[in-house]
């Protein structure tokens, strides 16, 4: 990526000695600038809430980014802060690019804390590259600015995101997200979400908890929502206590294409959420291999596509939009000092 680049550093060696800092350092009109974070452990909460950042840790295990937030926090009154204020790393910025970097939320069980999110995934064009998202339940959030606490805590780094009033009625929206060779690691739907994401060659592992790997709650418009292409899905949960999904609304759509699932999948693969929210067609496989390849005893109602079916749901029609955005050939090379 063309630009200056600015050096955050534990030991101050750097430019600043925290993520915060180094983002909250670049103006409001200021073009493509990298933000490269030495290795290191870095303790803090942080808002990317520019557009054009390409943040690249200097090695993915050894470059870590931590907070423990959950949404049994608590307001002054008492009251408990909620699940969209919990997140370690929030993206509100556009056209942000992350790579080489693991993001936790290290808070604890779900069911001693409620949900802790790792990273909140708010921007549009959003690319993830050999990361490592872990948390326990609802690792990883793909949707918008939740009105009006969200937007309020955050304040003047809410950025370009989109926002909305209800996150879990899922509106129709534009913002998209890309993943590639990443690992994502919790429990309890820890892939969730609205947005429209394409998740390429990456590792799903599911906590001895077992739980759900996705919860999409895609609009009942919106033609896509999570895709997930070669990848891999494992755990350490107890065989077959691990779903592929269930419904957060009713129209989720969440597709697994040639995918590698273990013994720690279910058999059945999908699960229903309640009386309301079930599987549908929106919801399915293609050419899944691996120890849960066999499609006899999977949920009667999702979708067994075909070739010519998934022939049609590639990265560029999931993900091109209006503004014709190709994450895959964005190559982007950062000058680092």
């Amino acid at each position: 990526m063309p630009g200056k680049t600015i050096v955050v550093a534990c030991d101050g060696s750097g430019d600043y000695t925290s993520l915060q800092q180094a983002v909250d350092a670049v103006p409001e009109i200021e073009g493509p600038v990298s933000i490269f974070l030495r290795a290191g452990k870095y303790r803090e909460k942080a808002v990317i809430h520019r557009n054009h950042i390409h943040l690249i840790g200097e090695e993915r295990d050894r470059t870590v980014l931590s907070w423990n937030g959950c949404a049994k926090d608590q307001y002054e009154d008492g009251t408990e802060r909620g699940t969209f204020l919990s997140s370690t790393l929030m993206v509100t910025g556009s056209n942000v690019t992350v790579e080489n970097l693991t993001v936790m939320n290290d808070v604890g069980d779900g069911r001693e804390v409620g949900q802790a999110v790792a990273v909140y995934a708010a921007g549009d064009r959003g690319i993830w590259r050999n990361c490592s998202l872990i948390a326990h339940q609802d690792t990883l959030f793909c949707g918008p600015i939740r009105l009006p606490n969200v937007k309020e805590d955050i304040r003047d780094r809410a950025g370009c995101a989109e926002a909305v009033y209800r996150v879990e009625d899922g509106p129709l929206t534009c913002s998209r997200q890309y993943f590639e060779n990443c690992l994502i690691r919790g429990d309890v739907d820890f892939i969730f979400g609205p947005y429209r994401c394409w998740f390429e060659q990456c590792t799903l592992f599911m906590n001895k908890r077992g739980g759900w790997y996705t919860a999409a709650n895609t609009n009942q418009d919106q033609p896509f929502g999570f895709v997930f292409r070669r990848c891999r899905l494992t755990g350490e949960c107890e065989p077959g206590k691990a779903y592929l999904g269930r419904p957060w609304r009713k129209y989720c759509r969440t597709v697994f294409l040639e995918c590698d699932m273990d013994e720690h999948v279910a058999p059945e693969g999908f699960s229903d959420w309640d009386e309301e929210r079930k599987i549908s067609e929106r919801c399915g496989e293609w050419r899944t291999t691996g120890r849960r390849a066999d499609q006899r005893l999977r949920h009667p109602a999702q979708k067994r596509m075909t070739d010519q079916e998934a022939e049609k749901i590639t990265v560029e029609n999931v993900l091109r939009g209006e503004d014709g955005w190709d994450p895959v050939d964005r190559q982007e090379t950062a000058v680092i000092r």
